[in-house]
């Protein structure tokens, strides 16, 4: 029967019988080690724990024996504790070795373990301890002391560290514990709040430890650890792991407790931190932070990073060989320098070992790279890479980065990299060349390459390609590959490359091989499709194509242009560039260019508007322009060029020629050196006009100062200014030549002065340029060098011969003529006729803001003017005049600002040159001394005159003296002019011959002079004559008041008598004047003898007064125009003579005239009034009183005619008994002396006795008597 069949049965196992009584001794012992338990716990519960008292010292020996250190307690209670014994201390006492006591602890809770029977140990399961205050302390020698006890070293025996590791569990709440650091000399810390759970496992132990530091220090923190190790007397066989975490906290703070990894300065933050112990060090680390104001040296030969907030995680782990290091989400924002954005990336490196290289790796999903570098330096990378990174400064974004390499850095001998970038830049390094704002993507190992680029606004950095080695480009696209074949040789290739920026734009492929010795060897192309020729050299590469002048010369040459089909060949080796051989290589740039400028050299014009062919072929430039312009001038083919761009001297060449205005010509001598050459000659020249240069010139780019030139100018039909003082050449047509040492005019010819002349001259042998002007002169034809008032007065023409000498920087005009056929009609002594010679030399010596200017006119004048700029013209600064030299005699010049004039004239009509002075304008401040035999102004003569004194601007002052007068004169100019006169003498002079008779009321002024013209006057002069009558001495003060000149006063003193007034002279084209006049006098007779009418009166006192008006001036009175008011008085006199005719007329009458003799008649007093009216003076009361008669007038006296018509009346003198008695009156006392005594000279001949009717003329008067009517009472002049 098969085994698969049979049915399943169940048998009872049963035990050998052999097993059987040991089977009952177990179960017996079992029962008995049940009930010894039951019991020893019955014991213990209800005996022993009860009763826990009396073993109080037992039990503190045994926890004494087991933490190895003297222990007390005050009391003991005992507990259960589930199914294990719990006692409670109260009064805890711990005891250092010395027996001193060192910690008091108010209670103290304790679970016995069972395992205390076992080990016959004190053992406990838990251990609690309430709110205990702790000082731990660390000695000078790191010896750590709790309460005042030592806790185990590693060189101890571990003891009471031991104990509380074999506990099962430790627990300490709400303790403070004071902790003192000797060791580091710390200043006390205080923790409070602490609690802290130790669990034991063997091996195995945790723990967690949590306190509040001080309020500066932080919140609080919190440290857990999990960690395996049997013995702290063995540190180097702990493994496990930490956990701490900070609150806001103080990093920098708590440096007086605690040793960082690294050495932090300073920082704020909180952070977590987790590390793994690996046979008692430190294996891995992670850190989570948030800090902020972080400075701290992560190594000591390391600079200070300074962070101003730091988030993220940092990691890190030791290899066997090195380290792994990375970030996770880290943002850091440094306190110079760029931010870093949240980025995470790793990095391994393993040290090299015997045939192991060193190697690295890094990983990154994005690196912002400016940060990185930058912190680069402050992380404790090999010294290499972080030299490497301050060098290259990387800035840009890197995505899915891989680099692996194998070898330290910079010198890896294999590495691999990929990467996808953007905004990527660095400096460039060693070969390699710089470059930023590239975006692209990149391969790349030991062997070989590819980059591709899309970039925009890129830059390049090609130090040893460029002299600017910076290129900004707009767009950068193409693909670059390379391939290094071993240790020396690279092989770059593009396939395609196009490119743009402000400069130019346009695309290149080639290839550059290099061999590990010289530079390479290149093929390269590229065509532009625009070029900007200002940046010409920018783009020529640095090599031997270009010497540093020759490349200085370019970068500032070309000042403007574009370039179009630009083309660019560059083949060969490079050690034979730029291939002179054609064999060994190609070198070229050419390029079609419009609208160039080309500032050839310094201090050259430059040419413009170039329209040609740019060449760099080899070692050599041209420039062959089409068409251009320089200055104002057009050029056409023009040919620039260096022959040998290479040589150490380089050479520059242009041979061109231009068409345009011969001012253009003009400006490019002036603002090219050719102007320092011919001693600029050409300053202040104009032309209008145009002509033909054909110029060429070698110039050494390092020393223009031996520029070679040689130019033509041919000219036709020009008109030329040599000097702004001089008339232009009219139709002038010639030749100039010049070259860098000489000048020359050929064949010039043209219109000068008004007449035709020969124009030669250029580089004199002595030095210098002289140009001579021969030819006819006119006088219309000098106008424009002689533009003045008196040019009209002459007239003709003459030879002449015109010089103009430039050199040492100086310039001289020489014009020279005998004026022979120039007449004059100027007065003496400029006057002349055209057949006369009167040599005349004017020599001018211009300067840029002033020249100076000497004449000498025959023996007539010579004249010595400095002038000076002010914006278009010139103004006299300084002159001196000498008129009539003696031979040498030069004209004196003064030195400070002003005209000084000297000399003698025999004869000078001041009346005829006054307007042609006022027509020449004021000199200004000035002197003079001059001498005149005879001088007529105003119409009048000075004889023997010498004055001297000085001018300004506000009028001049003068000493002079005449014949006629002598004094001081101050004139001032300010308004219509003051004349101050102070005069020992003045006789007013007499017309000087030919002034002719002055009609009746015509002014005494000559025809030259005008009212307007006469100044306010102050005159005194202290003896006055006129017309030989000496008047004694004079005041007049008279102000110009517009058309008419106002007489304020006028005086004359004598000692007989005294006249004063005032009046108004009018003037226009009907002069007169008007006076309101006083005359008194103490002594009527000498009065009338000093005005030349002596012995009419005798005696007697008078005054005289009124106004009288008549046409003319106030020294012509006109007597037929005379008008007027006037009032006679005076007394006391007496008529010294009665001739035969007056005594007849008196017999006639019978009158006794005992007072009417030869001797003369006396009367009392003579009063009247007069009225005038052109010319004629009218009375009604005119009386003469005296002891003999009173005798009244009326009627008229014309003073014009010298008559009169008066009815006289004569009434004898009661008192004397006379009947009647007639006495005639002189009435011209009121009108004048002259006509009053021609009236009266003989008087008692022409008397009636009674009433009478005189007539006639003053030389021969009629007298008739006339019927007395009765007398009549009524009639006031009958009354006593």
């Amino acid at each position: 029967m098969s085994v698969d069949k049979a049915p399943m049965q169940t048998e009872p196992r049963t035990v050998p019988s052999a097993a059987r009584p040991w089977l009952r001794v177990l179960e017996a012992l079992a029962w008995g080690a049940f009930f010894a338990c039951a019991l020893a716990f019955l014991g213990a519960r209800y005996w022993l724990l009860p009763n826990i008292e009396r073993y109080r010292e037992d039990i503190v020996d045994a926890v004494s024996r087991s933490v190895g250190l003297k222990v007390s307690a005050g009391r003991i209670e005992a507990a259960w504790h589930g199914l294990r014994p719990q006692l409670l201390f109260t009064d805890v006492r711990l005891f250092d070795r010395d027996g001193r006591e060192a910690l008091v602890l108010p209670a103290v809770e304790g679970v016995v373990a069972w395992r205390t029977l076992l080990h016959n140990e004190l053992t406990l399961h838990s251990l609690a301890i309430n709110r205990p205050r702790l000082t731990l302390r660390r000695d000078p020698q790191g010896a750590i002391y709790v309460a005042g006890m030592k806790l185990a070293q590693a060189e101890d025996d571990g003891g009471f560290t031991d104990w509380v590791l074999a506990q099962s569990e430790i627990e300490i709440r709400n303790a403070e514990i004071d902790w003192l650091d000797e060791q580091r000399g710390a200043p006390p810390l205080q923790l409070t709040a602490l609690n802290f759970r130790l669990r034991n496992d063997g091996d195995r132990h945790a723990f967690g430890l949590s306190a509040r530091p001080p309020r500066l220090l932080g919140s609080g923190f919190d440290l857990r650890a999990e960690l395996i190790g049997r013995s702290v007397t063995e540190p180097g066989a702990w493994n496990g792991r930490v956990f701490a975490e900070l609150g806001y906290t103080d990093l920098a703070g708590w440096r007086a407790w605690f040793d960082y990894p690294v050495d932090v300065r300073k920082g704020q933050g909180a952070l977590r931190l987790w590390t793994t112990l690996g046979q008692g060090r430190v294996t891995r680390a992670t850190a989570d932070l948030a800090l902020t104001d972080v400075a701290a040296h992560l190594a000591a030969d390391l600079p200070l990073l300074e962070v101003t907030a730091v988030r993220g995680r940092l990691y890190g782990r030791l290899t066997a060989r090195g380290y792994e290091f990375g970030v996770r989400q880290l943002a850091l924002a440094a306190a110079r320098g760029p931010a870093m954005q949240s980025t995470s990336f790793r990095a391994t490196w393993q040290r090299g070992e015997g045939q192991r290289a060193p190697h690295g790796s890094l990983a990154a999903d994005q690196i912002e790279l400016a940060p990185l570098a930058r912190l680069a330096e402050f992380v404790p990378f090999p010294a290499g890479l972080r030299q490497t990174l301050l060098e290259l400064a990387p800035q840009g974004n890197l995505f899915d980065v891989r680099f692996d390499w194998t070898g330290d850095l910079p010198d890896a001998t294999k590495f691999n990299a990929r990467a996808r970038f953007g905004g990527l830049a660095m400096n460039a390094w060693r070969t390699i060349p710089g470059f930023a704002g590239l975006s692209g993507n990149l391969e790349a190992s030991e062997a070989n390459g590819r980059l591709q680029l899309d970039s925009t606004q890129a830059e390049l950095d090609l130090p040893r390609v460029f002299p600017e080695p910076r290129i900004a480009l707009a767009t950068l696209n193409g693909e670059v590959q390379w391939e290094r074949r071993d240790a020396a040789a690279l092989l770059v290739r593009i396939p395609s490359l196009s490119f743009a920026n402000a400069d130019l734009a346009g695309t290149a492929f080639g290839s550059y091989r290099y061999t590990g010795t010289g530079p390479g060897v290149i093929d390269l192309s590229a065509q532009l499709k625009r070029a900007d020729g200002r940046r010409t050299a920018k783009y020529l590469p640095l090599s031997s194509i270009l010497g540093a002048v020759t490349r200085e010369w370019l970068a500032g040459a070309i000042l403007a242009g574009q370039a179009s089909d630009v083309r660019f060949r560059l083949k060969g080796d490079l050690r034979e560039f730029p291939f002179v051989d054609a064999a060994k290589g190609q070198f070229q740039v050419a390029a079609r260019v419009k609208g160039a400028v080309l500032d050839y050299a310094s201090g050259w014009p430059r040419i413009e508007d170039i329209d040609g062919e740019l060449l760099f072929e080899r070692d050599r430039m041209a420039i062959v322009g089409r068409t251009g312009r320089i200055l104002g001038a057009a050029i056409s083919n023009v040919r620039v060029g260096i022959p040998n761009l290479l040589a150490e001297h380089p050479l520059l060449t242009i041979n061109g020629q231009a068409e345009g205005p011969s001012a253009e010509f003009l400006a490019y001598i002036q603002r090219s050196p050719v102007r320092r050459m011919i001693d600029g000659f050409t300053d202040g020249i104009r032309a209008d006009g145009r002509g033909r240069l054909q110029l060429k010139l070698d110039l050494p780019l390092d020393d223009l100062a031996k520029s070679r030139i040689a130019g033509e100018y041919r000219f036709a039909a020009n008109s030329i200014t040599v000097d702004a003082r001089l008339p232009p050449v009219e139709r002038a047509s010639g030749q100039v030549h010049f070259t860098e040492a000489a000048l020359s005019l050929n064949e010039v010819r043209g219109q000068l002065f008004g007449g035709p002349a020969a124009i030669s001259g250029g580089t004199a042998p002595q030095g210098g340029i002289a140009i001579v002007a021969r030819g006819e002169a006119t006088v219309q034809g000098m106008s424009a060098l002689f533009e003045h008032p008196w040019r009209t007065r002459l007239s003709g023409g003459a030879p002449y011969t015109a010089t103009v000498a430039v050199g040492g920087g100086r310039t001289q005009i020489t014009f020279e003529s005998s004026l022979r056929g120039v007449a004059s009609d100027l007065p003496p002594p400029l006057a002349k006729g055209a057949a006369e010679p009167l040599p005349l030399r004017v020599e001018v010596f211009p300067e840029s803001d002033r020249d100076r200017i000497t004449l000498a006119l025959g023996s007539v004048a010579a004249a010595d003017f400095h002038r000076l700029r002010q914006g278009d013209s010139m103004r006299l600064l300084r002159a001196g005049l000498v008129l009539n030299p003696s031979p040498g005699e030069a004209p004196r010049v003064p030195e400070r600002r002003g005209v000084m004039i000297h000399g003698a004239l025999p004869a000078l009509d001041l009346d005829r040159w006054r307007p042609l002075l006022r027509a020449g304008g004021s000199s200004g401040a000035g002197s003079f001394d001059l001498r005149f035999g005879t001088l007529d102004v105003l119409g009048k003569r000075l004889n023997k005159v010498t004055a001297h004194g000085n001018t300004d601007d506000a009028g001049w002052t003068a000493s002079v003296n005449a014949t006629e007068l002598a004094g001081d004169l101050v004139y001032r100019a300010a308004g219509r002019g003051t004349l101050n006169a102070r005069l020992k003498h003045f006789t007013v002079p007499d017309a000087y011959p030919g002034a002719g008779t002055l009609a009746p009321g015509a002014s005494a002024l000559p025809e030259s002079a005008e009212i307007s013209e006469l100044p306010a006057v102050d005159l005194v002069a202290e003896s006055f004559a006129y017309r030989r009558i000496r008047f004694g001495r004079i005041e007049v003060a008279a102000q110009n008041d517009g058309p008419n000149w106002r007489i304020d006063r006028i005086a004359i003193v004598n000692p007989e008598g005294a006249l004063s007034g005032k009046g108004l002279w009018r003037t226009g084209s009907a002069s007169s004047t008007a006076l309101e006049l006083k005359v008194e006098s103490s002594d009527v007779g000498r009065l009338l003898e000093r005005l030349g009418h002596g012995g009419r009166v005798s005696g007697g006192k008078g005054k005289l007064e009124g106004s009288l008006e008549w046409s003319g001036d106030p020294l012509m009175p006109n007597l037929p125009s005379l008008a007027g008011q006037l009032s006679l008085h005076a007394e006391s006199a007496q008529f010294p003579r009665i001739e035969t005719g007056l005594g007849r007329i008196l017999s006639l009458v019978s009158l006794n005239l005992s007072e009417a003799t030869a001797k003369g008649y006396a009367f009392d007093a003579i009063t009247g009034a007069f009225t005038v009216t052109r010319g004629v003076a009218h009375t009604e009361d005119l009386k003469i009183r005296s002891s003999a008669a009173e005798v009244t007038m009326k009627g008229d006296i014309d003073l014009a005619r010298e008559s009169q018509n008066l009815q006289v009346r004569v009434v004898p003198s009661v008192r004397r008994g006379v009947t009647t008695i007639a006495t005639i009156v002189n009435p011209a006392i009121a009108l004048g002396v002259a006509v009053g005594q021609a009236v009266l000279k003989d008087p008692f001949g022409q008397i009636f006795s009674a009433e009478y009717a005189v007539s006639g003329s003053w030389g021969d008067p009629k007298v008739e008597r006339t019927d007395v009517p009765p007398p009549d009472t009524t009639d006031p002049a009958f009354r006593n």
